[in-house]
């Protein structure tokens, strides 16, 4: 049975003093947070380095709201693959999302407030997704140098850490860390060079949780997502989405232009359609002849591929 609110939980969990005023934990949870240090950086790196960015987004507000963004662009920029089964298919995702939503709280949980400017950073590549906060270790040592399995449960902010064990967002033990790991490795593909690893010095901390279907011979191919496309395009998730689901079957450009409301034939096809070939998603029905006027256009396999991440 579901227990009733009462107000009285906000004065128990640190939220409110006896006077009922916010305390600093207190604004961090309400929706007018006003905390200019609650921040979150997203960016979607090209590649596996800090070269250009495919998507970027920049987030304020109160730590769940923080949570739901970060969760959500995640899910936009990594892919889920499949392999093909006998009986069906079996997913294979780049993430367990159980790790991912355990490293986010537990960098808004455990981070240091009180550094002016600073915010969460969330950087995803090719291979892998790095979060970073400002803080390292409260007790001073590094996380490197040590058995995870030992480390004492020492909060920084501990109503923080108390209130997101409530919601279930976090593990009450102190035992974050270990459960990143665990989840990963009870993913079927999981490998032993894709273990997370958690990195600290005296002003910062960080987690880097490792892509399970990357492979370097085949980076592009395999970390595709539809912001890539989108972004050559200069097209919204929904237009290249619809755009995609039109070639299923091979249809003519002309209805392809139509209903995308495009008048000018050599502009549609420079636009949409060469961007969508040259990325090996869309073939032709006669590729010996580009310029056949009974020319139509499908989605190669890697065109149904990306459709299928883009409607998950």
């Amino acid at each position: 049975m579901q227990q009733r609110w009462n107000r009285k939980y906000l004065k128990s969990f640190g939220l409110v003093t006896d006077e009922g005023v916010l305390t600093n934990a207190g604004v961090l949870f309400s929706d007018d947070c006003r905390i200019p240090q609650s921040r979150l950086y997203c960016t979607r790196w090209d590649g596996v380095e800090k070269t250009d960015a495919i998507n970027d987004a920049e987030y304020k507000g109160n730590i769940l709201m923080l949570l739901r963004e970060a969760l959500a662009f995640v899910k936009s920029n990594t892919r889920r693959g499949w392999e093909k089964l006998p009986t069906g298919r079996r997913n294979k995702p780049d993430y367990a999302e159980r790790a991912v939503l355990e490293g986010l709280v537990n960098h808004f949980i455990h981070r240091d407030y009180t550094v002016v400017g600073g915010e969460v950073h969330l950087d995803i590549y090719d291979d892998r997704i790095v979060l970073t906060s400002p803080g390292g270790m409260y007790n001073g040592l590094m996380v490197q140098d040590l058995n995870l399995d030992e480390i004492s449960s020492e909060r920084r902010n501990p109503v923080l850490a108390d209130v997101m064990a409530q919601l279930d967002f976090m593990e009450k033990r102190g035992s974050g860390l270990r459960r990143i790991i665990d989840e990963t490795q009870s993913l079927d593909c999981y490998r032993e060079d894709r273990h997370p690893l958690f990195k600290s010095n005296a002003s910062q901390f960080m987690t880097t949780l490792y892509s399970m279907d990357y492979d370097a011979a085949e980076g592009s191919k395999l970390a595709l997502s539809w912001h890539q496309v989108g972004t050559k395009l200069a097209l919204s998730r929904d237009k290249v989405e619809l755009l995609m689901k039109m070639m299923v079957d091979y249809v003519y450009a002309k209805d392809l232009r139509e209903a995308m409301g495009w008048k000018d034939s050599t502009k549609f096809k420079k636009k949409y359609l060469n961007p969508l070939i040259e990325n090996g998603l869309v073939e032709l029905s006669n590729p010996d002849k580009p310029t056949s006027p009974s020319q139509r256009y499908r989605l190669t396999e890697k065109g149904r591929a990306l459709l299928e991440i883009m409607s998950n």
